[in-house]
């Protein structure tokens, strides 16, 4: 299937051209993702020669059909990307956004985002990045252990949507195993929208007018002004230098920073001591999980990626949209306090990435990815170490899922020097290499 949507040239025959799998000989990049099908799809991405824009914006695509627990086109996140040519990295915020009325439900902003991403920093078609979710939502996947984890827990919730009931349960009631099948035809359509017409249909069009017809109809307060007048945005962001790197970290609009606070504290104090700081005084629960996921991806060209997408909620609010097979987020009702957590390290002397860390899982993913970053960094421990190290517990909760790359002679160095871990309390992926 991927290999009809990402040409791969004939044996014997001429050499692959960009946009075909096989482009890039030799080291990749690598691509780390929470949902393991994503992972492959951005791995095929890089070895077509796409950036480490166009791999993240393939694999979201693919998430919000394998892992729609977390990723979503009614969702949100947060992404940092370092591009090699400028020596620039920049915070990419298109967090789902409360409408100006209230309501229950939030204004979208993952397409937003991921067109904007693209735009700056793509290489490959738009087309080429949507059409192998497109294939897989139209035709089928099987559900991975990622999802079937994550969907098991989500029935009782599931089965008050109808529509949601419809696709994700069985006709009992009980959610579907790990290798079932799972077809999901309206999202294939809204799908082909975006990839035939961009973003606009769902910002405006017949979509956006069917999505606010669901969200009216259970407390949301989104109206067509709200959508057409989102916007995703760059921002700056703050910087550490450790040695010859640079440690980067998201600053958003509020001007508050406990992302920088974390990373401080944890160079000083314990996870416990850190965490009582940055979130209990904030009064953020530890054990608060938006749905979230993360991804980091770097291309062979040495820019980066690290990403978390959020629901508000595991499924978002819990209410599909019957005609576009999508999940509505709930509306966000509190401060975003160091989570969700993307980091960059960056040697800005060499132009390349040499760390990218992103947790999810609440307060707890974003305290884990701030400390396997500091003790990569800082610390000196290699990333199977920082991985692997006891973390912060969270009542009732995982410890957070961190996806992370560690290249500390540049991710352009190739896989013999670069470590690459997708957290083994997880059900992810790092993909690299060769293909």
């Amino acid at each position: 299937m991927l290999a009809s949507l990402l040409v791969l040239g004939a044996c014997g025959g001429p050499a692959p051209k960009v946009g075909e799998i096989g482009a890039i000989e030799g080291f990749l990049g690598a691509a780390v993702v929470e949902e393991p099908r994503a992972a492959l799809m951005a791995r095929d991405v890089l070895s077509a020669g796409g950036t480490a824009a166009d791999a993240a914006t393939a694999a979201f695509f693919t998430m919000t059909v394998t892992y729609p627990v977390a990723v979503g086109l009614g969702g949100g996140g947060i992404c940092l990307h370092y591009d090699h040519r400028s020596n620039k990295t920049e915070t990419l915020d298109f967090r789902a956004a409360a409408a100006p009325a209230g309501g229950t439900i939030a204004v979208p902003g993952t397409l937003r985002g991921m067109a904007l991403l693209h735009s700056r920093y793509g290489r490959l078609p738009w087309t080429k990045l949507v059409a192998p979710a497109e294939t897989m939502a139209r035709f089928g996947h099987q559900i991975s252990r990622a999802l079937a984890t994550r969907l098991g827990p989500q029935a009782e919730r599931l089965r008050r949507d109808t529509t949601a009931a419809a696709l994700f349960l069985h006709a009992d009631g009980t959610a579907p195993a790990e290798a079932e099948n799972l077809l999901q035809v309206e999202l294939a359509s809204i799908l082909t929208r975006i990839r035939t017409r961009g973003v606009g249909d769902l910002y405006g069009g017949e979509s956006g007018r069917q999505l606010l017809r669901a969200s009216t109809a259970h407390g949301g307060k989104v109206t067509i002004a709200d959508l057409r007048g989102y916007r995703a945005v760059w921002r700056e962001t703050a910087r550490r230098p450790i040695g010859n790197n640079v440690l980067h970290h998201p600053i958003l609009d509020s001007g508050d920073n406990p992302a920088f606070e974390l990373t401080s504290l944890l160079q000083e104090e314990s996870m416990t001591e850190a965490a009582t700081q940055t979130f209990e005084q904030g009064d953020v629960a530890l054990d608060l999980d938006r749905g979230e996921a993360a991804i980091v991806v770097g291309d062979s060209f040495g820019s980066a990626v690290a990403c978390v997408y959020y629901m508000n909620g595991a499924f978002g609010s819990g209410v599909m949209v019957r005609d576009l097979g999508i999940f509505l987020a709930s509306s966000p009702a509190d401060r975003w306090r160091g989570y969700p957590l993307p980091l960059l390290g960056v040697n800005e002397h060499v132009h390349q990435t040499v760390m990218a860390a992103a947790g999810a899982g609440g307060p707890a993913g974003g305290m884990a990815a701030a400390a396997v970053s500091v003790a990569v960094m800082v610390n000196g421990s290699s990333l199977a170490q920082a991985m692997a190290a006891p973390r912060l517990p969270a009542p009732g909760k995982s410890t957070g899922r961190v996806q992370a790359l560690w290249c500390p002679k540049g991710s352009r160095d190739g896989p013999e020097s670069c470590q690459f871990a997708s957290d083994a309390r997880g059900f992810g992926l790092a993909a690299f290499d060769k293909f």
